[in-house]
């Protein structure tokens, strides 16, 4: 049996198709984190710059110890020391060697480094003698060993981590090439809903959509923006979308159904206006619609918490994705082990709120008993979602699901 529904493939791919990759700015290397590289990060000097040693101990030219190899003993003199930052500036002649410490530069004339401990430093302080012949270049840092002069560290469309900055700051650069953060404006409509921070009264109920949106957006490296809440008129609908049409994305979340207060496809024919698909195949989240008004990209999310947060977790995120140019795949499916029962499953895929932990390896995924949409509570309690295919049969405690983790911090 054939589903009339978009699918959740057809439905990303639509979003997908219709985003591309938005302007550029330069920042500061310390405000990097989370940013999406709009250019590759291209070394600009060798690391290290030159040879270096990786232990303390003393540094000596390895052929040295050909000359001495008839003795049992080998002896040399002292003649300095080398610290990282503080080189030694002169070259060593033979048999020479100078005290050297960890990330200390190789002094001219050496390439091997003896460590402290297999080593017996004179009474005198002005010799060490070495018993067993090393390896050459032992315990040396080779010059470049890091990265090269323009390699490329990092491609266009990495999302910048803290060691990405560790490595970057290695290179001496302190200015990166991001992609702007896109602007995402957030709709709330329903004459029940209250502005953020206005006291609950009878028949009303607060605003928890747009702050659990906004917080999204700001995670997958959006700039949210909460515009005012629309009572369910179509005039006031249509006056908050006009001046949002700056935004990179307009959410709405409500009223995209067919209901005598679901108004929101009534508004966008108001506008130039290209509905490009309405109601995916998915649980929850069927009545989600993509539009663009005035060229300006709107997903119409339900109003059901569970429903809008986590059709967000998917379309939203691919749209911002596109925006920023960030090249990871996504979503990303891992697989699981159930931890339960689950009944067969109808015509669409469904999202299965779930709890997960791993035992000897192996991820184990406990699905919530209740799964209304509107039962935001065990949605913030769920790490991950189960994904149930068109007609799964029923499965069992111990079989393999497909499993969608929550990204960090959502």
């Amino acid at each position: 049996m054939q589903s009339d529904l978009l699918s959740l493939d057809e439905a990303i791919n639509k979003i997908k198709s219709n985003f591309k990759k938005i302007g550029n700015e330069d920042i500061f290397l310390k405000n990097a984190l989370g940013r999406c590289l709009a250019k590759p990060i291209i070394s600009e000097i060798d690391n290290p710059k030159y040879n270096v040693s990786s232990m303390d101990g003393y540094a000596v030219n390895y052929k040295d110890f050909a000359k001495l190899k008839d003795s049992k003993f080998k002896k040399f003199k002292i003649i300095g020391e080398s610290s990282a930052g503080v080189p030694y500036s002169k070259k060593l002649n033979t048999c020479e060697t100078v005290r050297i410490f960890t990330g200390a530069k190789l002094p001219k004339g050496s390439n091997t480094v003896i460590i402290q401990e297999d080593v017996k430093v004179s009474n005198d302080t002005n010799y060490i003698i070495i018993e067993e012949s090393p390896k050459k270049n032992q315990f040396v840092r080779k010059r470049g060993l890091d990265f090269k002069k323009n390699n490329i560290l990092f491609e266009e469309g990495t999302i910048l981590k803290s060691r990405h900055l560790g490595s970057i700051a290695m290179t001496g650069q302190a200015w990166l090439t991001v992609s702007r953060k896109p602007t995402v404006s957030i709709l709330s409509t329903g004459n029940e809903i209250l502005k953020v921070g206005e006291q609950i009264s009878k028949d009303k109920i607060p605003n928890g959509n747009s702050l659990m949106l906004a917080s999204m957006i700001q995670e997958f490296g959006g700039i949210a923006r909460i515009l005012p809440v629309a009572k369910d008129n179509l005039q006031d609908i249509y006056e908050i979308l006009k001046d949002a049409l700056d935004s990179d994305l307009i959410i709405t979340t409500g009223g995209v159904s067919i209901g005598k207060y679901d108004l929101i496809q009534k508004v966008l024919s108001k506008f130039e206006n290209k509905i490009e698909f309405w109601k995916i195949a998915m649980r929850p989240g069927k009545p989600l619609l993509f539009s663009k008004i005035n060229n300006t990209p709107l997903i119409g999310l339900p109003g059901n918490p569970v429903s809008s947060g986590v059709c967000s977790l998917i379309f939203v995120n691919i749209a911002i994705r596109k925006m920023l140019g960030d090249n990871s795949y996504f979503p990303l499916f891992e697989n699981g082990v159930l931890n339960g029962q689950m009944s067969k499953n109808d015509k669409r895929l469904d999202f299965v709120r779930a709890n997960s932990s791993y035992n000897n390896g192996v991820l184990k995924v406990t699905p919530f008993n209740l799964q209304d949409s509107s039962m935001i509570t065990n949605f913030s309690r769920a790490d991950c979602l189960i994904v149930r295919n068109p007609f799964d049969k029923a499965i069992t405690n111990g079989e393999n699901v497909k499993v969608f983790k929550f990204p960090n911090n959502i």
